[in-house]
């Protein structure tokens, strides 16, 4: 017999001698009464016992089946040495151990010079256009040509017929409103990253790669339109007559490069 059949046969015989005999004889087990007194009318007088004698020896069988196994075995632990690193990884180490400050300075650097780069990035370019400052004259008179600034011969030309109408009209200041918006959109429209909108006409009259013949020829324009929009003086026909000049020197005075 095999050792599924032997151990069958073992519970089988468990439970057969600790099952009640009420069982067999086909009363309902609902009705057994909770605790340890007996009912003699529900038992018949059958009384409930376990031979405790072939549990035991069914239990001693179970016991000295050589097949099973009832222990948990322990693992032998196993003996390791650990070797010696080879000599160039601890003078590898060392060293860096020893260049542990320097590297952590590095470290950091490397931080500040990452977060200064991100923010030359953002912000570098409107800084330099709100703050540059004025170019040294020791450069060069190359360095202060800029021949795009300029309009169109034939744009300027029409805003000054535009500008004339309004003069004609006796609204000078109009007039000169619209010298200077047109001036500043031909500078915007020319620089190579474009002028900040949030700039004020005398923060763009400012910039410091404007070259000195467009900064004062718009200066005085500037001047008149400040004078008028926030003063709120009037322009007159002197006014508007220096404002034109000043817009016919920036477009047209002169050869720029």
């Amino acid at each position: 017999m095999g050792l599924t059949g032997r151990l069958s046969i073992a519970l089988l015989m468990a439970a057969n001698l600790s099952s009640p005999i009420s069982a067999q004889s086909g009363y309902d087990l609902d009705d057994v009464p909770a605790g340890p007194e007996i009912n003699e009318e529900w038992d018949g007088g059958v009384g409930l016992e376990t031979d405790l004698n072939a549990l035991e020896a069914a239990h001693a069988e179970l016991i000295a089946m050589s097949d099973l196994q009832l222990e948990r075995p322990e693992a032998d632990p196993i003996e390791f040495e650990p070797s010696e690193p080879p000599g160039w990884l601890s003078s590898l180490v060392k060293l860096l151990g020893h260049l542990g400050p320097l590297l952590k300075f590095i470290f950091y650097a490397c931080i500040v010079l990452v977060v200064a780069g991100v923010l030359y990035f953002l912000f570098g370019e409107a800084m330099r256009i709100r703050f540059g400052g004025k170019k040294d004259k020791s450069e060069g008179d190359e360095d202060d040509i800029v021949p795009d600034f300029r309009p169109d011969q034939a744009t300027a030309r029409s805003l000054l017929e535009e500008a004339d109408a309004l003069a004609r009209e006796g609204r000078f200041a109009e007039a000169v409103h619209l010298l200077l918006f047109r001036s500043i959109e031909d500078i915007q429209s020319r620089v190579e990253m474009g002028v900040p909108r949030s700039m004020t006409a005398r923060e763009i009259g400012r910039l410091g790669y404007l070259p000195d013949r467009a900064r004062s020829a718009l200066g005085p324009i500037i001047a008149i339109v400040e004078r008028s929009f926030f003063g709120g003086r009037d322009v007159d026909e002197t006014g508007w007559q220096s404002a034109r000049a000043s817009y016919e020197d920036f477009a047209f005075g002169g050869e720029w490069a």
